[in-house]
């Protein structure tokens, strides 16, 4: 059972006005580091690279237990696009032809593994993590788009979910097991500003294909305005368009846009309190 937890502060991004001129804290430099790579260059490249995986590794640790997955197996692709959705280390190097070729198989395999065990893929939360675990974001955006064709609608709406999970975990909302709801803090309680800068600081660091999609840059320009001078326009129609693309002043509202979770919670578990209903995918 997947828990989703909006927060009342959120709402406060769309209605109040950000008078003071602001800046995003966190850079897209990071959405070019590479999962893994352990060839520093120079010694100054030692040392960004010790920082680097010094911060990968916290964030990893930070963020599994909402990830669960089965024994022998991890998902720190997946665990790792919470904090930087531009890391790679399944596509590294791939045309995005390649990296959904690349998706196909890795799942393949881990179909087979599974099966082997004498328990095969079932769809649960948990084994949608060991069969996806080493996808990095790029890698889950081939998928949830269906690239090439390769991929089940059942395989596209878990990607999509994940995607999604990241998003949500990222600006400060809960999304995970409901066993560790009590183990959650966001970070972002009373601070509806962090947090769109959170969300601003995500999409930045997108892959390349992904702030391709012209929801991107419409996202990207509302809340860079919003936190230049005033607050989210939550009446533009470019904001509520629907599909694969996570409308971002959803998120920031704890608002289902694609129909992956069950509910939107609040920190008790119950219905959301906002008012605002569901949006499904056509």
């Amino acid at each position: 059972m997947i828990i989703n937890s909006p927060s009342n502060a959120a709402l406060a991004t769309y209605n109040s006005s950000a008078t003071r001129k602001t800046t995003t804290e966190l850079g897209a430099t990071d959405s070019v580091v590479t999962l893994g790579d352990e060839t520093p260059k120079s010694s100054t490249d030692s040392v960004s690279l010790s920082s680097t995986s010094t911060r990968y590794s916290n964030s990893i640790s930070s963020y599994s237990p909402y990830f669960p997955v089965r024994s022998g197996m991890a998902a720190d692709a997946l665990v790792l696009g919470v904090s930087q959705p531009g890391a790679v280390s399944s596509s590294k190097g791939m045309t995005f032809t390649e990296v959904g070729a690349d998706a196909r198989k890795r799942m393949d395999d881990r179909y087979a593994l599974m099966k082997n065990t004498g328990k095969p893929y079932d769809g649960t939360d948990t084994d949608r993590n060991s069969l996806m675990g080493d996808l990095d974001r790029r890698s889950l955006y081939a998928v949830a788009t269906n690239d090439g064709g390769k991929f089940s609608t059942e395989e596209q709406s878990a990607a999509k979910g994940l995607m999604r999970q990241q998003e949500r975990l990222t600006t400060g909302y809960y999304s995970g097991p409901a066993d560790q709801l009590k183990n959650f803090i966001d970070p972002y309680k009373n601070d509806p500003v962090g947090r769109a800068k959170a969300a601003l600081a995500f999409l930045d660091n997108m892959s390349p294909e992904e702030k391709a999609a012209p929801q991107w840059l419409s996202q990207q320009q509302t809340l860079s305005d919003a936190l230049a001078e005033t607050g989210l326009d939550t009446t533009s129609s470019t904001n509520k368009d629907k599909g694969h693309f996570h409308n971002l002043w959803e998120i920031l509202a704890g608002i289902d846009t694609d129909g992956s979770e069950t509910q939107n919670a609040d920190i008790s578990g119950s219905p959301s309190k906002h008012g605002l209903e569901q949006v499904e995918a056509p």
